[in-house]
């Protein structure tokens, strides 16, 4: 069974891979922001493991937890469907969220396995509840402000108050996509994706206001102008393209749209770490990260991530 190419594809759908690859980009962008060396991969690459292995641990859980009302609300996705055992994603789901704060740890800052921990925390809070509750998008936002924070626990005071506030805005956007996912059955009543939608508008000023304070971050570099255009610009495009897919979503709402919505969000996500990095330490960087768009961006056409 699990050789069948028809399993490995659910299995696949059911951790969301291409969404997996977004969560790696936050983990190394936050390592960049405060000043981290592409060159220092022992320190990076675990972060980037333990994102990669606790966003992949959550949405299994997810699902499990789900998996009564996805019989009725989604029964083509691998649990209801039977495509994926459910008794092995929660043994995946629940293995990945130990495992990743060990990987946290393999950097060699104990902060790092500190944040991690509290992460697979929240993540199994979300997943096990309280996404049902009125906090579950704030809920989920905190997860990837964490995510984004997880890359900055080298840095002394984890990077201080502008990479605080950087990574609250990113958790904001995200709290943003969370609400319009949850209209994704409700697509008769646009008021939840235009409320997700007002607040990613937020969380977008919110992370240009940071990337304009990029000499506050630690270890600035002293090279960047001012008013750093490459990172505006990307953060611009990026509330263009979630506005365009918007404007699709009032025009005709429907599951179909409101999904495009949610995958436009999740994969402007990238886009956000890019821009982020590329105001506070340049370009160069800035490509690095970028680099994590095109594979999720493919995978995003074969397998869903809403």
């Amino acid at each position: 069974m699990w050789f069948m190419p028809s399993t490995l594809t659910a299995y696949l759908q059911l951790i969301r891979l291409p969404n997996v690859l977004t969560a790696a980009a936050d983990s190394l962008a936050g390592w960049l922001l405060v000043g981290g060396s592409a060159a220092e991969t022992g320190h990076w690459l675990p972060l980037v493991g333990a994102s990669m292995v606790l966003y992949a641990s959550g949405t299994a859980l997810n699902d499990v937890f789900d998996l009564e009302v996805d019989r009725v609300e989604r029964p083509g996705r691998p649990l209801p469907s039977g495509r994926a055992s459910t008794q092995w994603a929660a043994r995946l789901g629940g293995l990945g969220l130990g495992l990743g704060p060990a990987l946290a740890l393999l950097c060699g800052s104990p902060i790092s396995g500190i944040v991690a921990l509290i992460l697979a925390g929240c993540i199994l809070g979300y997943d096990a509840g309280l996404k049902h509750t009125a906090m579950g998008p704030a809920f989920m936002g905190a997860c990837r402000g964490l995510n984004l924070l997880l890359g900055m626990t080298h840095a002394p005071a984890l990077g201080g108050p502008v990479a605080w506030f950087a990574a609250a805005g990113y958790g904001l956007f995200v709290m943003g996509i969370t609400v319009v996912s949850r209209s994704e059955t409700r697509a008769d009543d646009p008021r939840g994706f235009v409320t997700g939608l007002a607040i990613q508008q937020l969380a977008i000023l919110g992370l240009a206001a940071a990337a304009m304070a990029h000499r506050l971050f630690p270890a600035p570099a002293p090279e960047r102008p001012l008013i750093p255009l490459e990172g505006i610009l990307v953060l611009a495009l990026v509330a263009i393209a979630v506005n365009l897919a918007a404007a699709g979503a009032l025009r005709k709402p429907s599951p179909r749209s409101i999904q495009n919505l949610v995958k436009t969000g999740i994969l402007s996500l990238v886009w956000l770490d890019v821009g982020l990095v590329a105001a506070v330490r340049g370009p160069q960087p800035a490509a690095m990260v970028a680099v994590l768009w095109v594979p999720a961006f493919l995978l995003g056409r074969w397998l869903y991530s809403t």
